[in-house]
């Protein structure tokens, strides 16, 4: 299996869990004498040195694979990379004629938040995020493979860490307050990266079971909640201050915290969670997510 992304938190996953179940996997890495890439690669895994524009490097790595896992990432530079990162792989996958499995995360909704996010002119910054994944879902699905399984992942435990957490909590490192511009009420659902590498390595290996999309939701918690669990772990007293509506004007308009139009948003739309307990996939909590990281 070629496992994209294999340094990074939902790769690593994927990658360590087939290993685990003895099957072979070749990490696409981008510095293969990078830690995270050594260590894989101590536990069996074979690396292939890339990136995700290296359409030779592509091509090579996928020679020979059953199965593909895809993680992209967007560039606010290039808008056409996203989505073309996915035609690169899907392109060399299909030319292989081995690769019967494609695996690929992608977001929460993807595709029903972008066609929300372009409805609502307010919200150029969504309608970008959504729109090239649902176009990198789109590719994914148009490769005509046996086997196609999209991974959406709600919001993932990592974005309390840097450095997520300065794009999303900027007065969290000097104050400890996580500011946000959500209801008090709110709840926000939340998913452990490593679970999507778990969902993910359990397509490879029941193809059929976790074939289709699968919304990756879990536990919702309001940000009260969720400064209480910090302080826990952390030891320090965190607290969650929600800021007015003007206050949440000025800054949108300002444009310095382009991530509060989906706080924003969050009060508009809603979508009914499924429960993802036939799948028999153990997840987990916030507070077990800290407890690991620190």
């Amino acid at each position: 299996i070629l496992v994209t992304g294999a340094t990074g938190v939902q790769g690593g996953t994927t990658a360590r869990e087939l290993l685990g179940k003895n099957i072979p996997v070749r990490a696409f890495v981008r510095d293969p004498a990078a830690p995270a890439a050594l260590a894989l690669q101590k536990l069996g895994a074979e690396l292939a040195q890339g990136d995700f524009d290296d359409v030779p490097a592509i091509t090579a790595a996928v020679a020979g694979v059953s199965g593909v896992f895809l993680n992209t990432y967007p560039s606010f530079t290039d808008p056409a990379a996203e989505v073309r990162y996915a035609q690169n792989f899907v392109t060399a996958a299909r030319a292989a004629q081995t690769v019967t499995t494609f695996v690929v995360s992608t977001v929460y909704k993807a595709g029903e938040r972008a066609a929300l996010a372009a409805a609502k002119p307010a919200y150029p910054f969504l309608a970008f995020y959504f729109s090239r994944k649902a176009g990198v879902e789109d590719v994914v699905r148009g490769g005509g493979f046996e086997n196609t399984t999209v991974l959406r992942p709600d919001w993932l435990h990592y974005n309390y860490l840097a450095p997520g957490c300065a794009i999303h909590f900027p007065e969290y490192r000097s104050e400890h307050v996580l500011a946000v511009s959500y209801a008090r009420d709110y709840k926000l659902a939340h998913f452990d990266p490593e679970d999507v590498g778990k969902f993910a390595a359990a397509a490879f290996v029941e193809p059929r079971r976790f074939q289709g999309t699968i919304e990756l939701s879990g536990e919702a918690l309001t940000f009260d909640e969720i400064a209480a669990i910090i302080s826990r772990v952390a030891g320090v007293e965190v607290t969650a201050r929600f800021r007015t509506e003007e206050e949440t004007k000025t800054l949108i308009e300002g444009g310095t915290l382009p991530v509060l139009a989906g706080q924003v948003w969050a009060g508009e739309v809603s979508f009914e969670r499924e429960s993802l307990e036939k799948y028999g996939i153990e997840l987990g909590t916030l507070e077990r997510y800290l407890e690991r990281e620190k």
